[in-house]
């Protein structure tokens, strides 16, 4: 043999080789954890209960369910690894608007001899990548699952969840779902703050700013844990009064994620995007709204002038748009 020819081969093998050791290390880096590929398959296909307490697993065919331990009896439960089409042969499906990226349905059912409101939201590849990316990262479906729990987890409530679901082939996600609990008595934020204050009676003014207050301490509550929303628009925050009392609960929790700190750019795009309430909102009433948050997040103080006025800045130019 061509001791050129030779060299070149061993060559082209070392090179091989530190490719695919390139390609393992940036698998592990993107999964986050330092038991390689096959750790993060295994994790994507059950958390084995340590990061979901109170959901079993539940498996038919391709279908893998992650089911609410009180609920594992429930009539629903046959229907969900159909997807739509089964689940409109026995109920009564309203389509609700969502992003191209998703479609999602309201419909009741009884339980225990109670009619309950439920969501089924299932959520579509947006590209091929998508798809690939399964393989490597848990599904949008799991991804707001955990985030859900997470939330629960720091005290910030989020829609109580029923199932998630995830059809598989081999390693490759092909379809997930997530059926939740509607929140009821509630509105979006929006629709709440959306009324003119000089035009509201005393008591109704006086729960306006008790909702503006309740929301700055809420998200300023999720900031000073490390938590930061993923589309925090607020449209995907719901208001409930009760006893006296607002409850926020944060919706589309997919991207929601905790980190050891809150980048200074992610905390202000979510105040940014829960600002985007154009009618029925004054300048006042912002003030009351960061002065709530300042209370949970104290470390702002000194920048507090700073940042109040680059997110009012932002949240202008960005409400001028529209």
């Amino acid at each position: 043999m061509n001791p050129a020819m030779a060299s070149g081969d061993a060559d082209a093998v070392a090179v091989s080789k530190r490719c695919a050791c390139c390609l393992a290390d940036k698998l592990q880096r993107i999964e986050g954890t330092g038991d390689g590929l096959a750790r993060s398959m295994a994790d994507q296909h059950d958390s084995g209960g340590k990061t979901d307490p109170g959901f079993v697993t539940i498996r038919s065919g391709t279908c893998v369910l992650r089911v609410r331990a009180d609920l594992r009896q429930c009539d629903l439960l046959p229907s969900l690894p159909g997807g739509e089409t089964e689940l409109a042969k026995r109920y009564v499906l309203e389509r609700v608007g969502s992003a191209p990226s998703s479609r999602v349905f309201r419909f009741s059912l009884s339980l225990d001899g109670t009619e309950r409101v439920l969501y089924y939201k299932e959520y579509i590849d947006r590209s091929v990548w998508d798809t690939l990316k399964h393989i490597v990262r848990a599904s949008r479906a799991r991804r707001a699952f955990r985030a859900s729990l997470m939330l629960a987890a720091h005290g910030i409530s989020a829609p109580d969840i029923l199932a998630l679901g995830e059809v598989r082939q081999a390693f490759v996600c092909q379809r997930c779902f997530l059926v939740t609990f509607a929140v009821m008595a509630s509105e979006p934020v929006y629709v709440l703050l959306g009324d003119d204050s000089a035009r509201l009676g005393i008591e109704a003014l006086r729960c306006k700013r008790d909702l503006l207050r309740t929301l700055g301490h809420m998200i300023g509550r999720m900031h000073a844990q490390g938590i930061i929303h993923g589309d925090l628009r607020p449209g995907n925050i719901l208001g409930r009064y009760n006893d006296g009392q607002w409850q926020v609960f944060f919706l589309d929790n997919e991207r929601t994620r905790r980190l050891p700190w809150v980048p200074a750019r992610w905390r202000r795009k979510n105040l940014v995007q829960v600002g985007m309430v154009a009618a029925g909102v004054s300048r006042t009433d912002r003030f009351r709204f960061w002065r709530a948050y300042l209370a949970e997040c104290p470390e702002l103080a000194p920048r507090a002038k700073h940042w109040a006025r680059q997110v009012h800045a932002r949240t202008t130019a960005r409400l001028a748009k529209y």
